[in-house]
This record gives C-alpha cells, structure tokens and sequence, in this order.
C-alpha cells in the first residue's frame, strides 16, 4: 500500500513565502508597474485592443505599442482583478500574491521529483532578493514565472505518465508564459530538448508543442492587424538595436556574474554546504583578486565605479563576492549535469545557462528581472548539491537552517530599501504639491515609473519635449533617481526650492551613487548595493517671463 504524501513542508513553506510578501502589501507602485496599470485600464474599457493609447514615457507623447515591449496577459489578469478589487496598491499587491504562491507550490513538485528535500530546494531559490523583490511589484515577472514552472511540472508529469492530457496543458501553459512575458517562449526548445533526450526518439508528444507555436502566430498577426506590426517580432528586434558591442564583453560577463550571485544570494549563504573547504579558499583568493583588480581599475570596462577612489574599494568588495557567487552556480548546473548526465540534470542546465546568456548578452539590459527565472533550477541545484554531500542518516537541515535564515533577512533588507524607494515616488508626489499646488498655473514634471502614475492622480502633467507649450509661471518637477530626464536649460528657469524624502539610508537598489540597478544595468554593475543613500530630491522650477517652449 503506497504511504500517503506528506504535504506539511508545502503548507510551511507557503506560509513562510506568503507572510514574507505581506510585509510589503501596502508598497508603491514602482518602475514600470505603471505602463502594467494602464494597459489594464485600456483592457477594461476596450478588451480587444490593450495597447490602443498614447503615453509619454521617454519624453514624449508615444503609442502605447511602441512603447511597451511585453505582452499583454499580466495586464489582463490585473483588470480582471481590479474589475472586484479596486485599483488600490493593497488590493493589487494581494492578488498579485497568488501567482507567486503559485511558484512557491509549482517549484515544491518540481523539487519533490528530482530532490529528497524539496522545502530545502524552495527555501533556497525563494528566499532570495530577486524573488522578494519581483513579488512585490504588479508586472509581469512573477506570473509568468508561475506559468513557466508549472509548464515544466506539467510537461515533466506528462512524459513521465505518457498522459496527452498533461502534455496539452502543459502546452497551454508554454503559451500562457509566452503571452505574459516573451522569455516564455524558451519554454518550446528547453521542453522540446527535454523530451528529445527523455523519449530518445520523436512520437506524438511533438504534437503539443504545436499549441504554443499557434498562439505566437495568432498572436502576432492579431497585434499586426491592430497596430500596423506584429509585437512579436517587434521586440524581438528590440533588444538587439538598443544594445552595443559591449554585450560580448569581459565587462558585461563579469556584471552579469554579479548579478546572478545578488539576486540568488542563498548560494553565499549555503556555500559551506555546497562546497569543501579546499573549494571555499580557491573561490575566497580569487575574489581578493578580483577585487584588487577591480578597485585598483575603478572601473570595469565601460563600467566606472561610483564615488571617490576611497569608496571604491566597497563596490569592488560586493562585486567580488557576488560574481564569484554567480560563478559558483554555472558551475553546479554543469557538475550536476557531469555526474547524473540525465534528461532532467540538463533540463536544470540548460534552463540555468539560457537564463544566464539572456540576462547578460541578449536583453537591452542585464536587471534582476531578467534573472528571476534562475531562481528555480538554483534553489534545485543547491539542494541536489547539499543533498549530495550530506552523510547518509544526517539532516541537511542542522547546517542549511541559520544561512537560509541570515540570506531572508537580507532579502527582506533588499526589498525594504526598494520599497523605500518606490515610496519616495509617492510621498514626493504629495509633498510636491501639497507645497505648490497647480492654482492658476501648470505643474509639470519630468521623470517616469511610479513618480508618473501618482503625480497625474494628483493632476499634475508629464512635460513633453517636444509639444508642452510652458507659459510663464508654470511650474516644472525634477526628481532625482528616475529615467528620462529632459530639464528645461536653466537659464530659463528660476529654482523656487527642494523637498528631500528619505529613502534606504545604507542600501538602495537603484542609485547611481553605490552602483546599484537592480532594474537595469545602466545603473550600476550591482543589483543592490550597501553605501551611504542620500534622500531623494525633488527640485521646483519656475518658468520665467518670456521663456521659450523647451
């Protein structure tokens, strides 16, 4: 009689995961969860044509489609949501809990299958900053994550039963990733590899795989048809004409290396665990020197290093330890492969190096983002590894507990300084105007990602290079960590003051001054970084007499 399932460590790790995330429930809208907020409002209004409006987001009054280079399914899913829950942040972050619990329980069958200890395995891909951080923002990341992994659970579950039913709705779910997010579509060669290497030979699993190739197709000539061109194929020339040779380089090698290791911060925190101490030396030598090197250049290629030469000893420090962590885990995804040379061993491969080259040489820019994928086959590999080198008898968990618990409290730390920082967004917005109210003149601003969203709810307008006619009088908002900013040229405009919001004051996830950009490399070389944070500034200037349109 087979012994029943024991789901308790499931539950635990849900409740875990879930009450980490309610930390964070009453969060800012962030980044680009504004464009996410739009399009579902479009979808409520007219559902057939999601990106049928305009919006300045670069500087100036732009199509939606030619603006956005996601799919629109998240954006349904949050218009489904808001059409009962409202349009407030609480409402949102709490629904937007549901996919990411859906990771959580998606990546525990996974584990159970291929792992001894899958708590482990999740607790060791999900207690990371990249996971926490992703979870809490209203994109599309998280969702099509879920989609991503239960794809895999499903198509897994399918081969292994020779179950056409699960094999179909894994082919739902590929093209369920691929809309949310086009990164879905390394789904049909990873699967298809995986099944390729599993059968040994083809048969009629191959025919699912033609559910997600019709949807892209459909997909592509329904956006064709409504916008002039398929979105496919247009973000997929994206990338590569807003990219330049540096993609190829040492540089952005080593920058991508760093991020990894940040955004899955577990695989420091677990390293005496995965490694034996001759390994922990040789990799602790080779950050010195990496370090050394990197401080002593202040730069690293195209990257310079932020601050004073002083300062510049503590970002190489970081970025040491945190590609040297990014190393650690190429190189588990190849010994795991070496020793098992299995269908399931290089399914983690494969779903590991694809990450790891999109993120750093195909994407416009290397962000956390972009990484949050390799949170599943690391917390996999991690715990394949321990479960490894563990005596037989003896519970990995004496020696993995306190390192999984130090790496939450950093990941909680990450999240909380990016938090800070999407709050200053909306404090500033209300600070701004409830200190220069419009009256008879026009605030408008500068600056996009959630200081967009909430100064317009406050009535406040985006300034348009090219079109905004500013009379004398008006008023023009400069935030300071924010994208494409476009100031009026000083002499025509007088400075009437600033207002300073506080942010993370050690550690910050997008500042020029440490080097950090989590959500793009243009930032920085780190996806966080410690460092002294100063406030977020919000300068106020007046238009002057006879100042021409900018």
């Amino acid at each position: 009689m087979p012994q029943p399932v024991d789901d308790r460590p499931l539950w635990l790790v849900l409740v875990l995961i879930g009450a980490l995330l309610l930390l964070f429930v009453n969060r800012a809208f962030h980044i680009d969860d504004p464009l996410f907020l739009w399009a579902a409002k479009q979808i409520q209004t007219h559902p057939a044509d999601p990106y049928g409006f305009r919006v300045n987001w670069y500087g100036s009054d732009m199509a939606m489609f030619d603006v956005t280079k996601n799919p629109p399914l998240a954006s349904y899913y949050l218009a489904l949501v808001a059409s009962i829950v409202g349009w407030s942040e609480r409402a949102l972050h709490l629904a937007l809990m549901l996919p990411a619990l859906s990771v959580v329980a998606g990546m525990f069958l996974l584990a159970r299958r291929w792992c001894m200890n899958p708590a482990l395995a999740v607790l060791a891909g999900l207690l990371t900053p990249v996971f926490l951080v992703s979870g809490v923002t209203v994109m599309c990341d998280v969702l099509m994550l879920a989609f991503f992994v239960w794809a895999v659970h499903a198509w897994t579950t399918g081969l292994a039963a020779r179950s056409h039913a699960w094999m179909a709705l894994a082919g739902a779910l590929m093209a369920a990733a691929a809309l949310t997010k086009y990164f879905g579509i390394a789904l049909i060669p990873l699967l298809l590899v995986y099944a390729l290497v599993k059968e040994r030979r083809v048969g009629a699993w191959l025919l699912h795989f033609l559910i997600p190739i019709a949807v892209l197709i459909w997909y592509q000539s329904v956006t064709l048809h409504l916008y002039g061109r398929g979105l496919l194929l247009d973000a997929a020339a994206f990338a590569p004409a807003t990219t330049g040779p540096e993609k190829l380089s040492v540089a952005k090698t080593y920058v991508t290396l760093a991020f990894t290791g940040g955004c899955v911060a577990t695989l420091v925190g677990l390293a005496g665990q995965l490694w034996s101490r001759k390994a922990l030396f040789a990799a602790l030598a080779g950050a010195v020197v990496v370090m050394i090197a990197t401080a002593t250049a202040g730069a690293i290629g195209h990257y310079t290093l932020p601050g004073r030469p002083g300062a510049w000893w503590l970002t190489a420090g970081q970025l040491a330890v945190w590609s040297t962590a990014g190393v650690s885990l190429l190189v588990l995804a190849v010994l795991d492969w070496v020793r098992r040379r299995d269908a399931d061993s290089l399914l983690l491969l494969l779903w590991t190096l694809g990450t790891f080259t999109f993120a750093g040489f195909l994407n416009w820019t290397t962000n956390g983002r972009s990484l949050l994928p390799l949170v599943v086959p690391a917390g996999l590999l991690m715990a394949r590894r321990i479960e490894y080198l563990t005596e037989p008898g003896r519970s990995p968990w004496r020696a993995a507990a306190a390192p999984l618990a130090a790496v939450a409290l950093l990941s909680v730390a990450v999240t909380w300084a990016d938090s800070r920082l999407a709050e200053t967004a909306r404090a500033g917005a209300k600070a701004v105007l409830d200190a220069y109210p419009p009256k008879d003149r026009t605030v408008w601003f500068q600056g996009h990602w959630g200081f967009q969203y909430y100064m317009e709810a406050l009535g406040a307008k985006a300034l348009d290079i090219g079109q905004s006619h500013l009379t004398p009088g008006d008023l023009v908002i400069l935030p300071t960590t924010n994208t494409n900013l476009y100031p009026p040229p000083a002499n025509l405009t007088v400075t009437l003051g600033s207002i300073d919001i506080e942010s993370g004051r050690w550690l910050s996830t997008m500042s020029l001054v440490t080097g950090a950009g989590f959500y793009s490399d243009i930032f920085g070389p780190l996806p966080f970084a410690v460092g002294s944070i100063p406030a977020e500034r919000f300068t106020v200037v007046e238009i002057r007499p006879h100042a021409p349109d900018p």
